[in-house]
């Protein structure tokens, strides 16, 4: 039998001391919103400006034609023009040399931009979104599958709050060599560690150690992976042959269908 849900916990109203009054007062709306504290982000001209910003650069990235196949000299250059590039750039206002070392496939959408870092190499499949109204932080060489989703934006649970038009936030962080499946959905606030695994469409919130595969809604630790020793040698017989279990799988498929008739 499952356990009946707890009642929640009661609202008691407290009021804030005059220094504590003072120095919530003190802080911009953006402020308020990197520090994981209620702030008003409908309401803050800045930060609607600011998101404004980004979905212009977002689009202006999403609709921008391709480099001509027939221009393309080297496979670096994928990802081309500079024209294009430089929306990214612009959106994550770094220079645009950094930014031909992320591949992000379009459509691509975020809140602000300024608030998600790459520290190396980065590659995301098509459909990836970005609420970044507190801190994304991808570390080196990190590959994401389509439809993966990151939000650190959220809201209270005591309706007073949201019926206030507060919002909070709170930081994402996913360490070096991070593969992320398609559709999972990272929710702050989250550290995963470095090396892992995220199965396609867990439901990722806490933190989690380096070295293993999580998966699950919500997510758990699967399975813990061993310590790596760098890039696989290209005569590595792994290379040439099946996952394990990638020949069992029990799907009806075209072939098992002709083999019943």
């Amino acid at each position: 039998m499952s356990k009946a849900p707890r009642p929640a916990d009661e609202v008691v109203f407290e009021a804030a001391t005059n220094n504590e009054q003072a120095a919530f007062d003190a802080l911009n709306e953006r402020e308020k919103m990197v520090k994981g504290l209620a702030y008003l982000a409908l309401e803050d001209r800045v930060l609607t400006l600011d998101r404004l910003k980004a979905r212009t650069l977002c689009q202006q990235y999403n609709t921008h034609p391709f480099i001509d196949p027939s221009k393309l000299d080297s496979i670096g250059d994928f990802y081309g023009p500079d024209s294009r590039l430089q929306h990214l750039a612009d959106l994550f206002e770094v220079s645009l040399e950094k930014v031909k070392t992320i591949g992000i496939e379009p459509p691509f959408y975020c809140d602000y931009g300024y608030n998600i870092e790459f520290k190396g190499g980065f590659y995301s499949n098509f459909g990836m979104v970005l609420l970044d109204c507190a801190k994304i932080t991808f570390g080196k060489d990190v590959l994401c599958g389509p439809g993966v989703h990151i939000y650190t934006a959220t809201h209270s649970v005591h309706i007073d709050e949201r019926t206030a038009g507060y919002e909070r936030a709170y930081p994402v962080e996913i360490g070096n060599d991070v593969w992320i499946g398609g559709g999972v959905k990272i929710l702050g606030p989250t550290k995963i560690g470095n090396n892992c695994t995220i199965a396609s469409g867990a439901v990722v919130k806490g933190d989690f150690p380096d070295n293993c595969i999580i998966g699950g809604v919500p997510a758990r630790i699967l399975k813990y992976l061993p310590v790596h020793g760098g890039p696989i040698a290209p005569n590595d017989k792994r290379l040439m042959t099946l996952l394990p279990g990638s020949d069992k799988s029990e799907a009806l498929n075209d072939t098992k269908i002709a083999e019943r008739k």
